[in-house]
């Protein structure tokens, strides 16, 4: 007897939102319509991890130019001191301080984090993750196994972990931002990145996914890749690059997208992958 087969299609729920998400992912620079003033951020709060280092210190300190009160985190307070008086000098809204070590947290850790950010702000209007962690590049069959997990722990699952957390404080608000930096080799597999860029390409996924669970809650859901950056990460990736190639941490081009997709501006922005292109 004659087998037959059939090709079911399951057609899924298609949701109209104002939002702008596209299936294609095409990758996103910063509008030139994009207006930067000292208040573009004014009312808003906004917490930024990897505080202390050459990039998040430099979106805190965009931020706060901009009129935010910023709450920098990042592993020891020590560190985050003399950003936070280079901002609390210019007359700013005085940014708030929180040692917290990523790589140590856990759950319970984490919610405790969220609890106490509740009580000192209980709304948040964005969310930027800047904390980034390097790791040996090899062929996956040399690669370490507790390198990946490390590695994957640290840049895929305590950002989830914090962003899951911090939801319900970004819920409030009804315009609120989620920008996860990220890298290019998350977005296009490349010899030797294993780990790091597996772990980068599951931030890319993440970002596709809350962008779609929160468009009726209007929490806007984006990665953004800085580019060459001259961070003292970078270095331990590309010896010897050459520095015409790299921008500052600082650089406007930088910063200013950043700045954009936490403001009002951008409120129609979600599910995006955003580049800042290379030097011209």
């Amino acid at each position: 007897m004659e087998k037959r087969f059939y090709i079911v299609y399951v057609r899924l729920k298609h949701y109209h939102s104002p939002l702008s998400r596209t299936s294609s992912r095409l990758m996103s620079i910063l509008p030139s319509h994009f207006s930067l003033s000292p208040t573009t951020l004014s009312g808003k709060t906004i917490i930024v991890t990897g505080a202390s280092s050459e990039l998040g210190s430099s979106v805190c300190y965009g931020a706060a130019r901009a009129g935010a009160t910023v709450i920098m985190l990042d592993r020891k307070q020590r560190e985050l001191a003399p950003l936070y008086d280079k901002v609390s000098e210019q007359g700013w809204p005085e940014p708030m301080m929180v040692e917290f070590d990523i790589k140590r947290a856990n759950e319970e850790s984490i919610q405790r984090l969220a609890s106490a950010l509740d009580q000192q702000m209980p709304v948040l209007h964005g969310l930027v993750h800047c904390a980034m962690w390097g790791a040996p590049l090899s062929p996956i069959v040399n690669s370490n196994i507790s390198t990946w997990q490390t590695i994957l722990e640290n840049q895929l699952l305590k950002p989830m972990m914090i962003t899951r957390a911090l939801i319900p404080l970004l819920k409030h608000d009804g315009q609120s931002s989620i920008v996860f930096t990220s890298l290019d080799t998350g977005r296009i597999g490349r010899a030797y990145w294993g780990g790091v860029a597996t772990a980068f390409a599951g931030i890319e996924n993440l970002s596709e996914i809350l962008s779609a669970e929160y468009e009726d809650h209007r929490i806007r859901v984006n990665t953004l890749d800085p580019g060459k950056v001259k961070t003292q990460l970078r270095k331990q990736f590309y010896l010897g690059e050459a520095a015409h190639e790299l921008r500052n941490a600082n650089a406007p081009d930088i910063v200013n997208l950043y700045l954009y997709l936490l403001s009002d501006q951008s409120n129609d922005q979600t599910g995006q992958r955003f580049t800042v292109p290379p030097i011209s």
